[in-house]
């Protein structure tokens, strides 16, 4: 992924004053990524801001917060860039910028909440202090389940407690001299890496020399370590890289500028995050488990889950037949979905025949870590075969019924009529095969008619009329009705 980020450097050396005092926070509203990439959640943004003004702590009100984002059309949270901070400073007057990201919650009898924050100086984009809590019921969870959480409510007091243990008490005041360097530009990629992976870093400046006409020498400061920008063939504009380190994190980047004067800036321009862990994924697939295996008849619901929850930046889905031919494909960027139904059907509509399949779900981060689930699955769409076979014996029909199907039975029955509609018989249970025995006269000839249903545990259904069990001979079934009832849902 790339970034474009064109800012303007406004000041350069940053002197500590002699005192410590408590600093104005700009708190921000929470970006929700189990809603979207610009998701919002208003509700745990409040709470937060509640606890902070509790903890005694001196925050922009939420209104001008609210006019700040439109006023400056920033449509994506916890991703200010420099520039968009130091507007901060400087339109409302904040000392400290606090950003948050979660990246998963839910209500009800078992709450989770993965939450993170991050504290910004707004005078120099320097990174102070951050904080990531993932609690869920689980984790709270007592031997004899005294005021366990049961809601999210419940849950606030321990995250609140360890998100906010450590978060700093005041920051020193900082003034500033110096020289300005006019930036016109930087281009800073990729934002999000691997680590050992190489950075690059381009910037574009305004004509800028010192009361001699000398120009400063430029050096980018990451992680400890300075690399010197060096000219390009285009004018005002100077080029770098170096490798990202081994321990995962987010770092700022900044520029420094030495004239020969003796004159120095240093400001930031950026940052960038390394990122050391696959994502990490696997798949709920419901539907009927028998014998070990998942099987569906009409629709298969699949709920792919984070095992480390982080934002993602694209995600795919297969489905696959036993010959390893790719039927269903599909791809999206941003965070991955809730849930997805596959309804059977090839990518171009077509019917799937019944037998195994697989899924498979992939993920990538914003370094590109690639984490794959794979799960089998039977799809099942065909209703019960039932086989009827009818014998006489002297005074009584003797009717065998059983069935050839691998998918077990949830009911079957079986009703017998007399010509005149009355019932003879009903024979009904979950297990074939069996036999029903019809007691009737040996010299009667009166038409006896069945009709019979069964339904599998996938929800299949068979149904069939037989007029007159008398002219059937053994081994033969004359069919007058048959149905399989399915529920299908639009989805892939």
């Amino acid at each position: 992924m790339l970034s474009l980020l064109s800012v303007m450097l406004m000041t350069c050396i940053f002197l500590p004053s002699g005192g410590l005092q408590a600093q104005t926070i700009a708190f921000f509203p929470l970006l929700d990524l189990t809603v979207d990439n610009n998701g919002i959640n208003n509700p745990i943004s409040e709470r937060v801001r509640q606890e902070l003004i509790k903890s005694r702590k001196d925050l922009v009100p939420a209104a001008d917060i609210m006019r700040f984002l439109v006023r400056n059309r920033i449509r994506s949270l916890a991703s200010l860039n420099s520039y968009q901070i130091s507007l901060v400073q400087k339109e409302l007057g904040a000392d400290q910028v606090l950003q948050g990201i979660i990246y998963q919650v839910a209500g009800g009898e078992h709450p989770i909440l993965c939450l993170s924050l991050q504290l910004t100086q707004s005078s120099d984009s320097k990174i102070i202090w951050s904080q990531t809590v993932n609690i869920s019921y689980a984790d709270q969870t007592s031997l004899l389940g005294i005021n366990d959480p049961h809601s999210l409510e419940q849950l606030y007091p321990a995250v609140f407690t360890e998100l906010l243990a450590e978060f700093p008490e005041a920051e020193a005041t900082a003034s500033t001299t110096g020289r300005s360097l006019n930036v016109d530009s930087v281009y800073i990629h990729p934002k999000y890496l691997r680590p050992g992976e190489k950075l690059f870093c381009t910037i574009k400046t305004h004509k800028s020399a010192d009361e001699e006409g000398e120009e400063p020498q430029l050096f980018i400061e990451s992680a400890g370590k300075q690399y010197p920008l060096s000219p390009t063939e285009e004018s005002n504009s100077f080029e770098t890289s170096w490798t990202a380190v081994q321990e995962a994190g987010s770092y700022p980047v900044r520029l420094i500028a030495r004239w020969p004067s003796g004159a120095t800036q240093d400001g930031a321009i950026g940052s960038y995050s390394v990122d050391d862990k696959e994502p990490g994924v696997r798949i709920i697939l419901l539907g009927k488990e028998i014998d070990g295996r998942v099987h569906f008849n009409n629709k298969l619901v699949i709920i792919p889950k984070l095992i480390n929850p982080e934002p993602i930046s694209h995600w795919e889905i297969s489905v696959t037949d036993e010959d390893d031919e790719i039927i269903v494909l599909q791809s999206n960027v941003g965070h991955i979905p809730r849930n997805l139904t596959w309804r059977g059907q090839t990518s171009q509509g077509a019917s799937s025949p019944p037998g195994e399949y697989f899924i498979t779900f992939k993920v990538w981060d914003r370094a590109e870590r690639e984490s794959t689930a794979l799960a089998a699955v039977q799809y099942m769409p065909e209703q019960p075969e039932i086989i009827v076979e009818i014998r006489r014996d002297e005074e009584q029909l003797l009717v065998d019924l059983d069935t050839i199907s691998d998918t077990p039975l949830s009911f079957w029955w079986a009703k017998f009529f007399t010509e005149d509609g009355k019932l003879l018989k009903l024979a009904q249970g979950t297990e074939l095969p069996s036999s029903v025995e019809l007691d009737i006269d040996s010299d009667s000839r009166q038409k006896v008619e069945c009709i019979l249903s069964a339904r599998d545990v996938l929800g299949n259904q068979y149904k069939k009329d037989i007029n007159d069990l008398f002219k059937i001979t053994e081994g033969e079934l004359e069919e007058v009705e048959t149905s399989i009832e399915t529920e299908w849902v639009e989805e892939f």
